[in-house]
């Protein structure tokens, strides 16, 4: 599919230090079977041979705009992503990561499932994998696509939710993010606020859609914002939760499975928040400071406590769940000259 000038798509990327991956990405957009696009490409101040690849690609194809800043600050992508799409006249855009890649019938895909369905944005499944090793950790599909309008949004959400959560693997109808006066990002914390931002762009949504197939590479590293800036990562993972229980209130009253799914969900990110936790080059000390934050939360008493479907798993083996933490923290070096902070944390545990 050559694409047509009336449904050009503009792309995104945002580069810093990403020599050893950003060929694979923009490898993956210039061999698209749909043409019609042009691609920006943002080399965040890196200080490797990251910007000297982008300019080699762009001298190569006409179709790469290259840009450069002198100062590494990640919300410039939030800003460079709100300017691009309000100073073109192409009717869909795309991000995609630094570190990514798009199957290659990615935007023939898509731009005829939003054409088709009329869309004003829509996602597709994906795959996380492994960068270290290049297993995939998560196939994430629908059997068949899924149409969002009206009262569906609501019904659907546990059958949709997991391809919101990112920015990436999104088709966005440009005429419906100006019209709905759709922003960047402008908060400095980066971590989930790209998952913040595109729940509130199908809030917005009248007509949103979810293409089944796999159709982007999610390449997961230990050196990503969530695991180096742990601290941050906490809150950032509490306002997620909050800012997706507001996304189904703006639809009405909750439904008991819809709230059931909440909980599970907070579930996984106390999962990966303590992970992260135990993973990080901090004392013991510091990881029981930590903990304590994650634990010490409302939520997590009423995680505990919630009577629900046992469809959620997770929910079901909460038993197990903390079984796993106190094993953990027992583990911790030096964890016996930290009996009253240990004692402390446990207490959060005894509600079950």
């Amino acid at each position: 599919m050559q694409g047509s000038e009336d449904l050009k798509v503009v792309i995104f990327t945002m580069a810093y230090n990403a020599q050893t991956t950003i060929r694979r990405t923009i490898e993956s957009i210039l061999n698209q079977t749909f043409h019609s696009f042009e691609y920006y490409i943002l080399d965040n101040a890196s200080t490797d041979d990251t910007e000297e690849i982008i300019v080699d690609y762009s001298e190569k194809d006409k179709r790469i705009i290259p840009i450069h800043v002198n100062k590494n600050d990640p919300p410039n992508g939030g800003a460079f992503f709100h300017t691009i799409i309000h100073a073109t006249n192409a009717k869909y855009a795309v991000w995609c990561d630094a570190d990514d890649a798009y199957a290659l019938d990615f935007l023939e895909n898509m731009v005829s499932f939003a054409e088709e369905n009329q869309l004003d944005v829509a996602a597709c499944g994906y795959d996380k994998i492994d960068g270290l090793t290049g297993e995939v950790i998560k196939h994430r599909t629908l059997e068949k696509n899924l149409i969002l309008c009206d009262q569906s949004f609501s019904d659907e959400f546990i059958q949709y939710r997991g391809f919101v959560s990112y920015l990436w693997g999104k088709l966005y109808s440009i005429p419906f993010l100006k019209k709905r006066e759709v922003t960047g990002t402008i908060r400095k914390e980066r971590i989930c606020n790209d998952s913040a931002w595109t729940l509130g762009v199908f809030k917005k949504a009248k007509r949103a859609g979810i293409y089944g197939k796999a159709m982007y590479q999610y390449y997961q590293y230990p050196h990503s914002l969530s695991h180096m800036n742990i601290e941050t990562s906490l809150s950032s993972y509490r306002d997620l939760w909050t800012a997706t229980r507001l996304y189904l209130e703006s639809y009405g009253s909750i439904s008991k499975l819809n709230e059931d799914f909440l909980y599970a969900i907070y579930l996984s990110i106390v999962d990966e928040a303590a992970g992260n936790v135990f993973a990080a080059e901090l004392d013991t000390k510091k990881k029981l400071e930590l903990l304590e934050e994650i634990f010490s939360d409302p939520v997590w008493g009423d995680t505990l406590r919630r009577d629900a479907d046992p469809i959620f798993r997770n929910l079901a083996a909460r038993k197990e769940f903390i079984s796993d933490i106190k094993n953990k923290v027992l583990l911790l070096p030096e964890i016996g000259e930290y009996t009253a902070e240990k004692e402390r944390l446990f207490e959060h545990f005894d509600i079950v």
